[in-house]
């Protein structure tokens, strides 16, 4: 009899007249949901004024749950620092316990960004030659220019060279398939094949080509981003995974420090969901695998699975070193957070720079000028690529410089110019390296 009682009045609690109200926010010209947007519900309740406050989630979505609401319609106010702010009255559906409200925000002009276009816009020939095409390249700290060259096909017969006051002190041919050039924490400078990375070292002062194993590589090297004195700073990235972690290690006392945890919340929900789709030898297979490891059955079939889709995007949010100071750009969660070197956080600063990115052409690509400090944003429309300047102190660009030709590779930002690899269009022209010189702009 008892146990009948406590299931009648659980039962009674799940019946009380509760609504839902679902309310999704999108931008009125692309269509996309918009993440962050602030919102305020106001109602009453025995004429008392209820408020419940909320912030939409990376999908655009966020629910507010009403019980016993005896006064509707109630008020929503929401706002977004680069929407148009507004209200809508709450009037919920009597005959359904979810009401679903869609608002398109009109996007505002928070900042006007320069253009700036050298002129004369003509760039310099770092490289040019009729043999050899660029695949990649990367700068020195001492002035030297790396280069991975080919003749025919990079993953062939690619070469590296070593290139010092416009004369070559160094070229080997790498034995593998050339994917790329790498720079670790130190500044040296690695070739990444298919089984091996190959880097420059200096032995009895001449340079030499040392392979290095590819797991090793990117177990003890790759994981660190930068140092300072006594500090090093690592990440945990893995790009088929939509979280990381970044962290120091103290080099005086080998203590590690965990500075901020990276996670796209909406690419997370997605990754874990692709367990539901998949086929049952599938899932045994996962499952079997978390038996054995003990890590999710859901994270393997992400990681095998979803990543292979087109709705899979690796998590974005760069850190950056200047002078003593750590930048992360959290992108996810729309904020650049500055920390100390003993990665205490100082502040946190909104940005809003990639929003938008059709229009805007934002890359998820910023870069630091390793001679001055300086961080820029990579942009691209109508097949001109633009250089932005991140204005450190409160997240916005500053300026976007264009780069004088249309579809150009590898952009790099060394000494307060930009480098890119170049091939006209419908050209036998090998593919060169090009240099321009970034305006002098007020800081």
């Amino acid at each position: 009899m008892r146990i009948g009682l406590l299931f009648f009045f659980i039962l009674q609690y799940f019946l009380v007249d509760a609504q839902v109200l679902l309310v999704e926010f999108k931008d009125d010209k692309t269509n996309e949901p918009i993440p962050n947007v602030s919102c305020q519900a106001e109602y009453f309740v025995d004429e008392i004024k209820i408020v419940k406050t909320n912030i939409s989630s990376p999908k655009g979505i966020l629910l507010f749950q009403f019980t016993g609401i005896e006064t509707n319609p109630g008020l929503l106010i929401y706002e977004h620092p680069i929407y148009v702010s507004g209200q809508r009255r709450i009037i919920l559906n009597a005959a359904t316990d979810t009401t679903v409200l869609r608002i398109f925000l009109k996007a505002q002009r928070v900042q006007e960004v320069k253009e700036v276009i050298l002129k004369p816009n003509r760039p310099d020939t770092i490289f040019a030659s009729k043999t050899y095409s660029v695949g990649d390249f990367e700068l020195g700290e001492q002035g030297q220019l790396y280069l991975l060259t080919y003749e025919k096909n990079l993953q062939h017969d690619a070469q590296l060279q070593c290139r010092l006051q416009d004369s070559t002190v160094f070229m080997a041919q790498i034995p593998q398939r050339a994917n790329g050039l790498l720079r670790d924490f130190r500044g040296n400078i690695h070739v990444q094949t298919d089984n091996t990375m190959y880097g420059v070292r200096q032995i009895d002062g001449t340079l030499q080509l040392g392979a290095i194993p590819k797991d090793y590589y990117y177990k003890y090297i790759a994981p660190v981003v930068d140092t300072s004195l006594t500090r090093q700073f690592y990440s945990s990235y893995m790009e088929i995974y939509p979280a990381f972690e970044y962290g120091c290690l103290d080099l005086l006392d080998s203590t590690y420090k965990s500075i901020l945890h990276i996670q796209d919340d909406l690419m997370m929900e997605l990754y874990r969901s692709e367990y539901k789709w998949v086929d049952v030898r599938t899932k045994l297979w996962a499952k079997n695998l978390e038996h054995q490891t003990g890590i999710d059955a859901e994270i393997y079939v992400g990681a095998n699975v979803f990543t292979q889709s087109i709705y899979y995007e690796p998590v974005y949010a760069p850190l950056f070193l200047v002078h003593d100071t750590l930048f992360i750009f959290d992108y996810p969660k729309d904020l650049l957070r500055v920390y100390n070197l003993h990665g205490d956080l100082l502040k946190s600063i909104p940005l809003y720079h990639h929003y938008r990115a059709k229009q805007s052409g934002f890359q998820k690509n910023l870069q630091q000028d390793r001679k001055t400090g300086l961080i820029y944003a990579l942009f691209e429309q109508d097949g001109y690529s633009y250089v932005g300047r991140i204005n450190l102190a409160n997240g916005t660009i500053e300026h976007k410089v264009r780069l004088a030709f249309r579809y150009v590779e590898k952009v790099r930002i060394y000494n307060d110019a930009i480098y890119f690899i170049y091939r006209p269009f419908e050209s036998t022209q090998k593919k060169f390296l090009y240099k321009q010189k970034l305006p002098s702009l007020a800081n």
